[in-house]
């Protein structure tokens, strides 16, 4: 199946549980509880738009303590009724998240089992203990038989299924590739960076994926920091392309425009955005003295 309908299946699932919880909401009893799976469905849901944004799992931030706190209270606040819950431990160990909450979580999962037990007779919840920590264990296995496709994932080329949407190493290759191309061919090729607020980051590279022609794409930098190639017949067309497009512009940020004539460094150049107090700088090459 396509990756795109994949995604889209995926936060269809998220809507749905985001809506089965607060279903389950209503018919608390408990303030407490309607308040942690309240809480628990705008999580489902708040998830679901950062998946309709990046495509994206946030796996390198602590996302997933979130849920693992909110089942945690809920087993805590009111076992009796939430006790078949305990096993969806087993679900949140294996979904994607740093190797440094996976203890985090495996505690919280031993405090729910420890309130739950208390209400048991001794024998049943030294098997409920038991049973938790196999199906546990058995989520930390397929959650570490899949890991090297979550850091495969966030070390992908394209960002996005289907778009035009690139990494930094894909831009030092091309970068390359243009200047080779510019040496040997008469046309023009402009580096443009831009830099803006991180929530406009993703809005504006896909409007930029929109606007620019088929065979030109866009580059994603770090949080802030975009780029794209803009290849034109000459440095006139070129500087008619980059004002139209700065000036259509709807988000705040800032740019710097390189030819590819000259030598620049990337990095160095992207500090130096970061750093720039005008709104747009142009870096041209050096022309050439004439001694005669």
């Amino acid at each position: 199946m396509d990756s795109k309908y994949k995604a889209r299946l995926f936060r269809t699932t998220l809507v749905g549980g985001a809506l089965l919880l607060g279903w389950q909401a209503s018919l608390a009893y408990d303030t407490t509880a309607t308040v942690l799976l309240g809480l628990g469905g705008l999580w489902l849901l708040a998830t679901s738009l950062l998946q309709e944004q990046s495509l994206r799992w946030p796996a390198l931030l602590p996302w997933q303590l979130v849920p693992g706190s909110l089942l945690a209270a809920l087993l805590w606040v009111d076992p009796g009724r939430y006790g078949a819950w305990l096993w969806l431990w087993a679900i949140l160990v294996m979904l994607p998240q740093p190797a440094w909450l996976l203890p985090i979580q495996g505690g919280l999962a031993a405090l729910s089992w420890w309130r739950i037990q208390q209400d048991l007779i001794p024998e049943q919840g030294l098997l409920v203990g038991l049973l938790l920590g196999a199906v546990v264990l058995l989520g930390l296995g397929r959650a570490l038989y899949l890991r090297p496709l979550w850091q495969g994932v966030s070390r992908r080329q394209r960002l996005l299924p289907g778009a035009r949407l690139w990494t930094r190493p894909q831009l030092v290759r091309d970068l390359y590739r243009e200047r080779l191309r510019c040496e040997r061919k008469d046309y023009h090729a402009e580096l443009l960076l831009l830099h803006t607020k991180a929530r406009h980051c993703w809005p504006l590279a896909r409007w930029l994926v929109a606007q620019l022609e088929s065979d030109e794409n866009v580059y994603r930098l770090d949080r802030r920091t975009l780029a794209t190639l803009l290849i034109s017949r000459d440095a006139g067309e070129g500087e008619r392309r980059r004002n139209a497009l700065l000036e259509t512009l709807s988000w705040p940020l800032k740019a710097r425009a390189i030819d590819l004539g000259g030598r620049h460094v990337l990095s160095l150049e992207q500090r130096a955005l970061a750093r720039q107090a005008e709104a747009l700088v142009i870096l041209s090459p050096p022309k050439a003295v004439d001694h005669a």
